[in-house]
């Protein structure tokens, strides 16, 4: 699974380490007698860009200032002086370099980049789309913000800021690449949307989460106070639920969307404090909040809470999760909480030597970000397995071994 902020912005068995509730907590160290790193590619975003790291030896293989990754992190592109340039994200090859218009790098997939103004009030929006085959310029109507594609590059889904020159709420639309027009997406039973029935955001996106395989984008929103959604609009219903917090599904090639409404007390605490993660089969979507400790796992196949509970408290800070086959790990703070996410049960509690910049689970280790390096922890009982150090570090975000 691929972790991204909405625009990338944003997806992060024996306990031998101390619970939850313990009041000793072992600081993560290096292990002298760790067993060598194996080979592999880290991503992370610092403050001088997007960095790939060699995970065998914990440098910095190429660094891109301005730059995205695709969804499938083996192509990065960078736009700087006027130029897109494309990169192997593997080699560092450059794949292409074309003069474009635009001034930031707004959507990315496989197929097709979309290029745009910065955020701001604006009436129209002029946004350079960058193909297999071609490049072209489309002006839209409004204050509209690219947000993703689907896999066959032929629908680019967009938020369009409400009212344009003085935007408070935005919602979710999507632009047809082949007719050229601008509309609704469909419901979860893909019915149409009527006009005046598009739910409509007030609160800010915090974390997203794409499931590249399934071609679905979840984006966790908080404080949603006077939100309603089109399936309230659809049925008539004019008054707020009173939901603060909720995950936006949008399945990219089927064209709908679907709020998933989490209870209180999601969305009343801090949104840095709010974060979501995917299990390795992509079947369960956990959402936390690291204010409250409280915690919910919801079904990806119709989009319904499974189950609810409490963990521990995290300290104030970015909070970050990763999931496993039958385990979380969540961060936040100089703290990572270890959970059963069968039961929802806290399982240990480890500290970190710096605040959490993220987690990242492989197939033998769990990486952390803290404070300027990056941690590699047993992802079983703590044990350090050894640090590298990373300036700048902001977030890592993908991780993936390659062959020797």
């Amino acid at each position: 699974m691929s972790s991204i902020t909405r625009r990338q912005a944003f997806a992060l068995g024996a306990v031998a380490a101390v619970s939850a509730c313990a009041a000793e907590r072992p600081t993560a160290k290096a292990a002298p007698a760790a067993p060598a790193p194996k080979p592999g590619r880290l991503f992370a975003t610092t403050t001088a860009g997007l960095a790939v790291v060699d995970l065998a030896t914990g440098t910095v293989k190429a660094g891109y200032p301005a730059a995205v990754a695709d969804s499938t992190w083996t192509t990065v592109h960078q736009l700087t002086d006027g130029r897109l340039r494309s990169y192997q994200a593997g080699t560092g090859a450059l794949l292409a370099d074309e003069p474009v218009t635009g001034q930031q790098i707004k959507a990315v997939s496989t197929r097709m980049i979309a290029l745009g103004p910065p955020p701001g009030p604006r009436r129209r929006t002029r946004i350079t789309l960058v193909g297999e085959n071609e490049t072209r310029t489309v002006e839209l109507d409004g204050n509209i913000e690219p947000e993703a594609f689907s896999s066959d590059g032929r629908a680019m889904y967009l938020l369009d800021h409400l009212p344009p020159e003085r935007p408070d709420r935005y919602r979710v639309r999507m632009y047809d690449l082949d007719t050229g027009e601008v509309g609704p997406l469909q419901t979860r039973d893909k019915r149409q949307v009527l006009p005046g029935a598009e739910e409509e955001m007030r609160g800010r996106g915090r974390q997203a989460v794409l499931d590249s395989t399934a071609g679905v984008l979840y984006t966790l929103y908080t404080h949603q106070d006077d939100h309603l959604h089109t399936r309230d609009l659809v049925a008539g219903r004019d008054q707020s639920p009173g939901v603060h917090a909720f995950v936006h599904v949008l399945n990219l090639d089927q064209r709908w969307a679907y709020c998933l409404d989490l209870p209180a007390p999601f969305g009343l605490g801090p949104p840095a404090a709010h974060t979501i993660a995917l299990d390795a089969a992509g079947k369960r979507l956990y959402a936390f909040d690291a204010s409250t400790g409280s915690i919910v796992v919801a079904s990806t196949d119709d989009q319904a809470i499974l189950r609810s509970g409490r963990l521990g408290k995290l300290p104030a800070g970015e909070a970050y999760a990763a999931a496993g086959r039958q385990r979380l790990y969540l961060a936040a703070g100089s703290r990572v909480l270890v959970a059963d996410g069968e039961r929802l049960a806290p399982l240990a509690d480890w500290a970190l030597p710096g605040p959490a910049r993220g987690v990242l689970l492989t197939a033998d280790e769990l990486l952390a970000g803290a404070g300027d390096q990056v941690i590699r922890l047993d992802p079983d009982t703590g044990a350090g397995l050894g640090a590298f150090a990373l300036p700048g570090l902001q977030a890592v975000r993908h991780a993936e071994r390659v062959a020797g």
